[in-house]
């Protein structure tokens, strides 16, 4: 079978070489399934072997294969396409069930891959074969199943190995489920149980799986899962009664868990949607830049306190500390709110309204010219090399370090993390791309006062509920701090229900959340060796910008 793929692989890219009459590029692309992934509708194949097969758009090469080992061959058929340079392919699976070859397996993968790169593709496409004895169990007559196998979230164009600070980063890097509630691991789709994991411990996902049979359940995840006494909330050791430390001999295991949405979700590091983001910003910054176009920020920080109720706009923000972006000057149809500290570049001027453009947000759109709301941002000068990416989807962050010489990003750090919810007097943590404004070493909150309390300047409702340690601002009272106790905490921040939250929900105000040693560490990397003070506040020499997800 390896040997027949491995043919296909050099025919498609042969085909493609000859169709597009261009040399196959390194950043060239295997969509190992075009327009087919977790979300997609299973490729059209008829239920029943023919050597008729046509599938509209694709080519296919077909052959026998014994992948159980009884003796009785199944008839395997690679669909592929090639568009704009890409490939696709799903690989389906017929087995002999009484004298008919009947679809039983139709196979995709969640990634794209580099036709230049034949060893990560065979990679994956030898998993069809290592994960059969698992995708194949219990399976009923005339049932077909479709699966997704998971690859790697990681590119080339990031760098692995210069990781600064490991304190509270996880081993499984790449797709994972969060588990919601106690949930079983089983050694089969509706098998027996070899394993029970609890609230907010997260097995990697290799592949899923979902069935036409009558009554099957929605989805399969078949995962892997390391048990550990190190979390990514503290690293423990244990000890001998001499005070050695005792080597951890881990325990890993493989199993199915049901895939419901009240018991798991699908997360991940996603270092290479994080990438492609940061990479638009860059890509926008630059074209400014070589233009000599003045950039500029939103300055629009009011207190939370006085917000008012506001919906979302498409991209998930609410209004609170930001201004309105109109479709058209006359500020008719749709609007999106534009939060403080994004980055924009002003490209005209309409009923006195100014035209802008944004990175994250796409444009053109329109705002109102007001002094106050904007101003320029005076260090970037062009392509910017560090960034704290975000994903509030899956809890996860990321410091990257552009190296202008290789142009790769090297990982400075990552970790969970907590985001902000939508509530009662909270908010979630805007997306988009924001300029870093200063840090400083503490973050102080509010809480409404009690008779007896030292009550704020002007408020005579509020007063200060305590504090967390450092603080960075990067859009409205966003900011980026440790873990928020009482004024009168003593111990241990680890030891906090708080603490014991991050990687788990959105939970803040609107803030994200770290722990303590990790936003120390994120602070004095964004400082740098700046000199610019004002107050408690440290304003980086070199720009770092934050992008949400």
């Amino acid at each position: 079978m390896t040997k027949k793929l491995d043919n296909i692989i050099k025919s498609g890219k042969e085909k493609i070489k000859k169709w597009k009459k261009i040399e196959i590029g390194i950043m060239a692309l295997i969509n190992t399934i075009i327009g087919f992934n977790t979300n997609a509708e299973p490729l059209n194949l008829p239920k029943e072997y023919s050597e008729n097969i046509v599938v509209k758009g694709h080519e296919k090469d077909v052959f026998d294969y014994d992948f159980n080992s009884d003796e009785t061959n199944e008839k395997v058929v690679v669909t592929y396409s090639a568009v704009n340079n890409l490939i696709g392919a799903v690989i389906s699976i017929y087995t002999n069930q009484g004298g008919k070859d009947i679809l039983t397996y139709q196979i995709a993968f969640d990634k794209k891959f580099n036709i230049m790169e034949l060893q990560a593709m065979q990679k994956m496409l030898d998993k069809v074969k290592e994960y059969y004895p698992e995708y194949s169990k219990n399976i009923q007559p005339n049932e077909t199943r479709y699966i997704t196998i998971y690859g790697d979230n990681k590119t080339n164009d990031i760098v692995f190995d210069k990781v600064k600070f490991n304190n509270h980063s996880p081993e499984n890097t790449n797709n994972f489920l969060f588990i919601k509630k106690s949930s079983s691991m089983l050694d089969a789709p509706n098998g027996s149980t070899i394993a029970d994991l609890k609230f907010s411990e997260k097995p990697e996902i290799l592949f899923d799986m979902v069935s036409d049979a009558p009554n099957a359940q929605t989805k399969w995840y078949y995962t892997e899962f390391t048990k550990r006494i190190t979390t990514n909330v503290s690293k423990k050791v244990n000890k001998d009664k001499n005070g050695k430390v005792i080597a951890e001999n881990p325990t890993t295991i493989k199993g199915f868990i049901a895939g419901g949405e009240d018991n798991v979700s699908r997360r991940g590091f996603y270092w290479d949607k994080m990438i492609s983001k940061i990479e638009i910003v860059n890509d926008f910054i630059t074209k400014a830049t070589k233009a000599n176009e003045q950039l500029y920020i939103v300055t629009e920080y009011a207190p939370l306190s006085r917000d008012k109720p506001s919906k979302k706009d498409k991209f998930g923000n609410k209004n609170n500390q930001s201004i309105i972006g109109y479709t058209n000057s006359k500020k008719e149809g749709e609007i999106i709110n534009i939060p403080d500290q994004t980055i924009f570049r002003i490209i005209g001027e309409e009923n006195n309204m100014l035209k802008i453009e944004t990175p994250f947000y796409g444009g053109p759109y329109f705002i109102e010219k007001k002094e106050d709301t904007y101003k320029k941002i005076e260090n970037i000068k062009g392509e910017v090399n560090k960034f704290v990416a975000i994903d509030p989807s899956s809890q996860t962050e990321v410091l990257f370090q552009r190296n202008p010489e290789t142009e790769k990003y090297e990982v400075v750090t990552y970790s969970y993390v907590t985001t902000g919810k939508d509530g009662w007097g909270s908010y979630e943590t805007p997306h988009g791309a924001f300029l870093i404004a200063f840090t400083r070493p503490y973050m102080t909150f509010t809480r409404h006062a009690r008779e007896g309390d030292k009550t704020l300047p002007g408020r005579s409702d509020l007063t200060i509920g305590g504090s967390a340690k450092y603080a960075v601002r990067f859009s409205g009272g966003g900011y980026m701090h440790g873990i928020p106790v009482g004024l009168n905490f003593k111990g241990s921040t680890l030891s906090t229900g708080t603490a014991q939250k991050i990687g788990t929900y959105k939970d803040s105000h609107k803030c994200v959340r770290h722990f303590d040693d990790q936003i120390e560490f994120i602070v004095k990397w964004i400082n740098a060796d700046s000199k610019i003070k004002d107050r408690d506040n440290t304003i980086p020499e070199e720009p770092v910008i934050a992008v949400v997800l």
